[in-house]
């Protein structure tokens, strides 16, 4: 049970997580949050907005750009995307609510999770692994389309065979625990926050 007698977060700003953990995204802290509840979120979120077939999850993804690329870069390449606890918006939805707006905002709820879990994902090899992704999701899941694709890459040779979410949330979490030797704490530069609270779970 989660008592705070002086203040409760507002649940207007605040997100409650999977184990009680409440992020105030106003002033967010992931300090404590347990990785268990960015596994089981983003197991349940569909990439591409729910229309790729079968279904799909940014977890199964986030695993696949963490497997493209240098050893190093792998536990950051698997966090990558892991703010989108909050919803995987689809690219031309940022771009139609102006994509720069929509970074800035995220930014300090992003900052937290990078300075609680350690990674950089500011790199261009993960972006480039990112785009690999895409391109190879949108061969092997989504219906053809008469549309310019020429930012992406060339797709990878291997077919995305997706797994569902409950297996999509546990290969996150094997592929976390295998990397989490990887981890940096409090990699983001300091911003003042409001630390967040819970009441399971452990990190």
């Amino acid at each position: 049970m989660q008592l705070d007698l002086l203040k409760r977060p507002d649940g207007r700003t605040a997100i409650l997580m999977p184990s009680g953990f409440v992020l105030d995204l106003l002033t967010p802290d992931a300090t404590d949050m347990p990785i268990e509840d960015i596994a089981q979120c983003l197991s349940s979120q569909p990439r591409w907005g729910g229309a790729a077939r079968p279904w799909y999850s940014v977890a199964e993804h986030s695993v696949m750009v963490s497997h493209l690329v240098p050893p190093p870069l792998a536990y950051s390449a698997l966090m990558h995307d892991c703010e989108e606890f909050l919803g995987d918006w689809p690219s031309p939805v940022k771009v139609m609510l102006d994509r720069d707006y929509v970074k800035q905002r995220l930014h300090p709820v992003k900052d937290a999770l990078r300075r609680w879990f350690g990674f950089d994902d500011e790199v261009p090899a993960i972006k480039q692994a990112d785009l690999v992704c895409m391109a190879t999701e949108l061969r092997d899941l989504l219906p053809p389309a008469w549309m310019d694709w020429g930012h992406l890459p060339p797709p990878h040779p291997d077919r995305i065979v997706p797994v569902g979410p409950d297996r999509a949330c546990t290969l996150f979490l094997d592929r976390y625990k295998e990397l989490k030797h990887l981890a940096q704490p409090g990699k983001a530069k300091p911003a003042k926050t409001v630390r967040g609270k819970r009441r399971t779970g452990a990190r």
